[in-house]
C-alpha cells in the first residue's frame, strides 16, 4: 500500500472500512447473504472478514446471532471517526482538494470510495462481494447510497451528486465505468478516480505531466530580464501578476491573449508572469490536443483537472488548430475556450495575427497584447547580445537589416550556426557565413508551396546592360540593404501611413535580363527569391485568387523573401468598365492587389513585357521603374562571348562580330541559340563551329515567324540547310 503522507486520509480510509463492514453486517442480518451461497462465484464470508480485520480489529468471522450488536458497535466507531476528522491537519492534500473544487462532505465520501481501489487491492474483493457480482470490482451508485445515505431524503440528495453532469464527473475527478447491457440502470453504474487525482492525493513525486501526454510541465524561473519588449508594453505585462492575484473568482479573471508571429518570446513572457504569481506552468499544444484519438472533451477535462490540482498557469499554443479550412473558429474551438474561461487559474493563449481570433473570443473577458516585430535597433541589439563575440557591429547591422526576426528566431539562428560550425569540425565561434545560413534556415519555408524558388548562379559581371540601367539596379540593391536604417534610425517610418516595403517594376522585351537581375540582387543580399506561378494563383472561383495572394504575401513577410511576379501584366492589368459580373470581380482582384501591395513590408519585383498594359494605380505605387532595353551591337558581342563557359570547346571560326552586328537579339535568345549549337557539336563529337551556330540561329528566326534569308546570313547561308 502506498505511503499516503497524510493522517487525514488514513483516518478517512479507516472510516470507509467501518462503513463497508457495517453494510456487510446489515446484509447478513437481513439474510441477504448466507454462509454457503455462491457469492459472485464466489467470495466467501470468511475471506471478507479476513480483509476487514486489518482495519477494524475484529476477531473471527462474525456470528450471525450477534450481527445486530456488531452493527451498533460499528456505528459508534464510525461516529468516533467522524469527530476525529475536524482534529486532523487542514493543510492535508485531501482537504486542499476539497477546497479547490468546493466539494461537500458527501461528495468527498464518494471520491474516497473510488480512491480506495487505487490504495489497496482488497477493495476489489469487497466491492465485488457487496455488488453480488465477482466481475464488478468497482464502486457503484447503489453501493454509495447504501454506505453514505441513511434515509430517503439523504439518498435522493446523494443520487444527484452521482449524475454524469454533477461536479465530481464534470470536473474529471471521477470517470464513469461503461455499463454492460445487463446492468443498464443508473444505480448499477460504476465509477473510478482520475489518474491525476490519485497521483496528487498519493503525493507521487513524478511530475503530473507524465500522466497527460498533451502537457509540458515547467517550473518558471526566468524573470523579465529574458524578455525583449517595448518599455510601455513591458510595464503593462509586469503589472499582470498583481492584477491576476487579486481576482477573487474565475469570472473576474480574464483570458490573457497574445497576438504575434513565432519567435516573439511569448513563452518567456508567460513564464515571467507565472514566476511573479509563484505558480507552475503547464503548456499545451492545441494541435496535439485536437488530433488525439480521444474526444476533445475528455482531453480538455483532463488538462483542466491537472491545472486545478497543481494550481498552475495554463499556456495554450499552436492555436491555428482551432480554426477550420476557411479560417472560421470550429465548434470544438468554442467549447475549448468556454471551458478555459471557467478555470480558476491563469490561462494564456497565443494566436497568429492573421487568425480570426476575435470571432472566437467575442464577448469573453480578455486582455489582448499584440507583440510587434522588433525594430531595426532592437534586432541589432539582440544579434549582438545573443551572438556574443561571433557577431561584429557590421555583421549585426547586416543581419538585422536582412531578417525581420523576433528574439526566438534570432536565438534559433545562432544555435543552428554554432551546430553547423561544430559539424564542420571548426572552432566553436561561428563565421558570418554560418550565421547567415542559420538565419536563412529560420525563414518561413511555406512560400515554397505557392511559388518556385529562383536559384541563380550569376554575378554582377554577368549583367550586360546600359550604364544608366546598372546604376538604377545598384540603387535598388542599396535601398533594400539600408531601408531599415532609413525607416528606423532616421525616423522616416513616422512619415509613412502604410507599408514600408519596396515595390519595383522591371519593364522590357523578353530575354533582356529581368529575371537574372532579380536573382543577382537576391543572391548578393543573401535573400530568397520566389517566382510566383500565376497558374497556381489565378482561380475561376470567386474569392480564391484573393486568398492565394493573401497566403503569398503573408508567407513572404515571415520568410523574408523577395517576391517576383513575372508576366505581371496578366495579373496587374488595367481595370475596365464594368459591363458584367466578370468585369466587376476582375476589378475587385486588381483592387485587392493594390491593397496588399500597399500594406506589404517586404520587397516585390514585377516584370512585364508590356508595361502599357499595367494599371496606372500600380505604376504610381512603384518606388523604382527600370527599363531593360534590347542590347546594342557592343552589348550583343559581350553576350555572345559570355555565353560560352571557359571549358567549352570553341572553334576559332566563330564570327562574333558578324553575329552581334547582323542580328539584333536579346540575351535570352542568344543563350538558347548557343545551347542548341552546343548540343549539335556534342552530337558531331567536335568543337562548336559556325556551322553549328548558323542552323540554330535560323531555327530561332523561324520560331519567331521570320524566314531566314541569304541576304541576312551572307557567306554563312549555305549552312542554314546543312542540318535539315
Amino acid at each position: 500500500m502506498p505511503d499516503m503522507n497524510g493522517d487525514y486520509l488514513q483516518n478517512e480510509l479507516q472510516r470507509l472500512d467501518l462503513l463497508l463492514h457495517r453494510e456487510i453486517l446489515r446484509m447478513r442480518a437481513h439474510y441477504q447473504l448466507s454462509l454457503d451461497e455462491f457469492r459472485g462465484l464466489y467470495v466467501s464470508d470468511q475471506q471478507v472478514d479476513a480483509l476487514l480485520h486489518d482495519r477494524t480489529n475484529s476477531s473471527e468471522a462474525v456470528d450471525p446471532n450477534e450481527l445486530t450488536d456488531s452493527v451498533e458497535l460499528t456505528n459508534r466507531a464510525i461516529e468516533l471517526h467522524q469527530l476525529s476528522r475536524t482534529l486532523l491537519a487542514a493543510e492535508d492534500r485531501w482537504s486542499s482538494l476539497q477546497h479547490q473544487f468546493e466539494l461537500t462532505e458527501p461528495e468527498m465520501d464518494v471520491l474516497l470510495l473510488a480512491l480506495a481501489l487505487e490504495i489497496h487491492p482488497k477493495y476489489e474483493t469487497l466491492f465485488a462481494y457487496l455488488n453480488n457480482d465477482v466481475t464488478r470490482k468497482w464502486p457503484t451508485s447503489d453501493l454509495a447510497l447504501r454506505l453514505f445515505a441513511e434515509d430517503v431524503e439523504a439518498k435522493l440528495k446523494l443520487r444527484e451528486l452521482l449524475l454524469p453532469s454533477s461536479r465530481l464527473f464534470s470536473s474529471g475527478l471521477l470517470h464513469p465505468v461503461p455499463l454492460a447491457a445487463e446492468h443498464a440502470v443508473s444505480l448499477s453504474s460504476g465509477f473510478h478516480p482520475a489518474p491525476e487525482a490519485c497521483h496528487y492525493l498519493m503525493h507521487f513525486s513524478s511530475p503530473l505531466g507524465k500522466i497527460n501526454d498533451h502537457l509540458t510541465r515547467l517550473e518558471p524561473h526566468s524573470g523579465w530580464e529574458q524578455v525583449s519588449l517595448p518599455p510601455a508594453q513591458r510595464l503593462q505585462l509586469e503589472r499582470l501578476p498583481n492584477i491576476l492575484s487579486h481576482t477573487s473568482c474565475c469570472k473576474e479573471r480574464p483570458l490573457i491573449v497574445f497576438v504575434n508571429h513565432y519567435g516573439m518570446g511569448t513563452e518567456q513572457i508567460v513564464q515571467a508572469i507565472c514566476a511573479g504569481l509563484r505558480k507552475r506552468l503547464l503548456m499545451v499544444s492545441a494541435e496535439r490536443a485536437r488530433t488525439t484519438e480521444e474526444p476533445i472533451r475528455r482531453v480538455l477535462q483532463s488538462i483542466l483537472l491537472e491545472q486545478a490540482l497543481e494550481g498552475a498557469g495554463l499556456y495554450l499554443y499552436d492555436c491555428d488548430a482551432l480554426f477550420g479550412a476557411e479560417g472560421a473558429p470550429t465548434a470544438e474551438a468554442h467549447a475549448i475556450v468556454a471551458a478555459l474561461e471557467d478555470s480558476k487559474d491563469p490561462v494564456f493563449l497565443t494566436f497568429d495575427p492573421h487568425a480570426r481570433w476575435p470571432e472566437l473570443l467575442l464577448g469573453r473577458h480578455k486582455l489582448v497584447f499584440v507583440l510587434e516585430d522588433p525594430g531595426f535597433p532592437e534586432r541589432r541589439r539582440l544579434w549582438k547580445e545573443l551572438g556574443g563575440a561571433a557577431v561584429s557591429d557590421e555583421l549585426a547591422d547586416d543581419l538585422a537589416n536582412r531578417f525581420v526576426f523576433g528574439p526566438g528566431r534570432i536565438r534559433d539562428a545562432i544555435v543552428m550556426a554554432r551546430d553547423r560550425c561544430a559539424l564542420q569540425g571548426q572552432d566553436e565561434t561561428p563565421t558570418a557565413e554560418d550565421l547567415l545560413e542559420g538565419a536563412r534556415a529560420q525563414s518561413d519555408q511555406s512560400l515554397g508551396k505557392l511559388a518556385s524558388p529562383v536559384r541563380g548562379a550569376h554575378a554582377w559581371s554577368d549583367l550586360v546592360l546600359p550604364p544608366s540601367t546598372l546604376r538604377q539596379i545598384q540603387e535598388i540593391k542599396s535601398a533594400m540593404q539600408f531601408r531599415h536604417r532609413v525607416y528606423s534610425e532616421w525616423g522616416f517610418d513616422q512619415r509613412l501611413v502604410s507599408g514600408k516595403g519596396l515595390k519595383i517594376l522591371f519593364s522590357g522585351p523578353a530575354g533582356t535580363g529581368k529575371t537574372m537581375t532579380a536573382g543577382i540582387i537576391a543572391r548578393d543580399l543573401g535573400l530568397d527569391l520566389y517566382k510566383i506561378d500565376l497558374s497556381g494563383i489565378v482561380s475561376k472561383f470567386i474569392g480564391e485568387t484573393e486568398k492565394n495572394l493573401d497566403r503569398i504575401f503573408r508567407a513572404s513577410r515571415s520568410g523574408n523573401a523577395i517576391l517576383f511576379f513575372d508576366e505581371a501584366d496578366a495579373l496587374f492589368g488595367k481595370r475596365s468598365e464594368v459591363k458584367d459580373a466578370h468585369d466587376r470581380y476582375a476589378n475587385i482582384e486588381v483592387a485587392y492587389l493594390l491593397q496588399k501591395m500597399e500594406e506589404h513590408d517586404g520587397v516585390v519585383i514585377l516584370a512585364t513585357n508590356l508595361s502599357k498594359n499595367m494599371d496606372d494605380a500600380f505604376s504610381r505605387r512603384m518606388h523604382y521603374v527600370v527599363e531593360f532595353p534590347l542590347p546594342n551591337a557592343v552589348h550583343r558581342d559581350r553576350l555572345w562571348r559570355g555565353m560560352f563557359p571557359p571549358q567549352a570547346p570553341l572553334s576559332d571560326d566563330v564570327d562574333f562580330k558578324f553575329l552581334s552586328e547582323q542580328f539584333p537579339l536579346p540575351g535570352g535568345e542568344i543563350r538558347n541559340i548557343v545551347l542548341s549549337a552546343a548540343f549539335m557539336a556534342a552530337q558531331d563529337g567536335s568543337a562548336i563551329h559556325m556551322r553549328h551556330l548558323v542552323p540554330a540561329l535560323g531555327r530561332m528566326m523561324v520560331k519567331k515567324g521570320k524566314l531566314p534569308s541569304a541576304t541576312e546570313f551572307k557567306q554563312y547561308h549555305t549552312w542554314l540547310a546543312a542540318r535539315d
